[in-house]
C-alpha cells in the first residue's frame, strides 16, 4: 500500500507561519498605508489612495503607525471615510476583498472569487478582460513577495513526532471498506503532495525517507521556482460555466487556469504516476479541498486505486472540529457518490491533525534533503 498525503495552508498555519489570505492582505494594507503617511499618496495597480487637495496632510504620525497590521483595513476604512480623502479601486477583485474584511476567508476563497468575477466579464471588452488578468497577476505577485519574506524570517520547528508516526504509520484494515486477500497494509512509497508554495513540509519528509521511500511534489511550484513558479489561480475544468469558455475561442479567459500551467513541468505528471502505480491511502493535512482545485482532487479521489480518505482535521480551541465541513468540501469532487461513503473514512476512527511543538526550533538544510532527491 502507498500513502499520498495532501498539505494544504493549515499545515504551515500549525506551524506558526503567517501564510492565511487575512495575513497576506492585512500586510499589502498596512504597507499601502505606510507608503501613504510618508508620501501622502499611495498608488499602484490596485488601488490609489490619496488627498482631495495639496493642503492636506496625513495626521498620524508618520513611521511606524501606531497600528497592528491586523487593524489596517479598519484603519483604511476610517481614513477613506473623510471626506478629504480619496480612495479608488482600481481592482474590483481587492474591492471585494475589502469590503467583505477577509472574515473566515481561506485561499481557495479568493481562487474562486477570481472565477465568478472572469465568468461575469467573459463577453465584456478585451481590454476589461485583459486588465482583469494583468490586476490579479499583480495581486499574485505581491503575494510571493510576501511568502518569500514570511520564509526567510521563519524558524523550522523540529517536526513533530506524532505528525511523523501519523506519516508513516500503516493502513490500519479498519480503513477500508473493502480488504482484498491480496492487500498488503505496510507502507511501501509516500508521495507528499504539497499545495503550499513554502518548504516547510520538506523538514517532515527528511525524516519520512529515513524509514520508507519518500517524494514531495511541489504541485503548484515553489517560491524559489526549483519546482516550477507558483501557480495560482482556478482548476475546475467541470464547473457548468468552464465549457462556455471553450466555446468562446478567448484565450484571454485561460491565462489563471491551473490546468494550463501543469503542462509547464512534470509535477503533475509525476503525481499521475505516482496513484496508476498502485493501490492508495490519502491522507488530508491542513487542505481546505475546495473546488478550486477540483479537477485534479476528482481525479485523486475517484481513483480505482484509491482505497480510503482520512482526514486529519483541526480541532479548535472551543474543542470544536471542521470534520464535517471538510466531508461537505470533499463530497464537492465526487461524482460518485457511493464511492466516495466507501472511501471516506468515519470521524470515531479519524483524528485531529497534532500540533508542532512551537518551543522546539531547529534549522534543517533543506536544500541538501532536495539536492539529494532531486537533483
Amino acid at each position: 500500500m502507498n500513502r499520498l498525503i495532501l498539505i494544504g495552508n493549515g499545515f504551515d498555519l500549525a506551524h506558526g507561519m503567517k501564510t492565511s489570505v487575512k495575513d497576506f492582505f492585512d500586510d499589502y494594507f498596512y504597507n499601502a498605508l505606510l507608503f501613504f503617511s510618508e508620501n501622502d499618496v499611495y498608488d499602484d495597480k490596485l488601488m490609489r489612495l490619496s488627498f482631495n487637495s495639496s493642503i492636506y496632510t496625513y495626521s498620524h504620525s508618520k513611521s511606524p503607525l501606531g497600528i497592528d497590521k491586523s487593524e489596517s483595513i479598519l484603519r483604511l476604512k476610517q481614513l477613506s471615510s473623510n471626506e478629504n480623502i480619496n480612495l479608488v479601486f482600481k481592482s474590483i477583485l481587492l474591492e471585494n476583498v475589502y469590503n467583505q474584511y477577509l472574515q473566515g476567508l481561506n485561499w481557495v476563497d479568493l481562487e474562486t472569487e477570481f472565477f465568478r468575477m472572469l465568468k461575469n466579464i467573459t463577453r465584456s471588452s478585451a481590454t476589461l478582460l485583459q486588465n482583469f488578468n494583468e490586476q490579479f497577476s499583480y495581486i499574485k505577485e505581491r503575494l510571493f513577495e510576501y511568502l518569500r519574506d514570511q520564509e526567510i524570517v521563519f524558524e523550522a520547528q523540529v517536526p513533530s513526532t506524532k505528525l511523523l508516526e501519523h506519516f508513516t504509520e500503516d493502513t490500519s484494515p479498519d480503513e477500508l471498506v473493502i480488504l482484498k486477500d491480496s492487500d498488503r497494509l505496510h507502507m511501501k512509497n509516500i508521495h507528499i503532495l504539497n499545495f503550499n508554495y513554502t518548504s516547510t513540509i520538506v523538514d517532515y519528509a527528511n525524516e519520512c525517507d529515513k524509514l520508507i521511500p519518500t517524494d514531495v511534489n511541489f504541485i503548484h511550484g515553489n517560491l524559489d521556482e526549483q519546482f516550477g513558479k507558483p501557480i495560482f489561480g482556478f482548476g475546475d475544468e467541470h464547473d457548468k460555466d468552464y465549457k462556455e469558455f471553450e466555446n468562446l475561442h478567448n484565450n484571454e479567459l485561460f491565462k489563471h487556469i491551473k490546468s494550463f500551467e501543469y503542462f509547464k513541468n512534470s509535477n503533475y505528471y509525476e503525481l499521475v504516476r505516482f496513484i496508476e502505480s498502485g493501490d492508495f491511502q490519502v491522507h488530508i493535512y491542513g487542505h481546505s479541498c475546495g473546488i478550486s482545485d477540483r479537477t485534479m482532487l476528482n481525479q485523486i479521489f475517484e481513483h480505482e486505486h484509491c482505497r480510503s480518505i482520512k482526514i486529519f482535521y483541526h480541532k479548535k480551541n472551543d474543542s470544536t472540529n471542521d470534520f464535517t465541513e471538510k466531508t461537505y468540501e470533499i463530497s464537492r469532487h465526487f461524482k460518485d457518490k457511493v464511492k466516495m461513503r466507501n472511501k471516506l473514512i468515519p470521524f470515531e476512527i479519524s483524528a485531529p491533525m497534532p500540533q508542532p511543538d512551537m518551543n522546539t526550533c531547529k534549522t534543517y538544510n533543506k536544500q541538501k534533503f532536495l539536492a539529494q532527491k532531486y537533483n
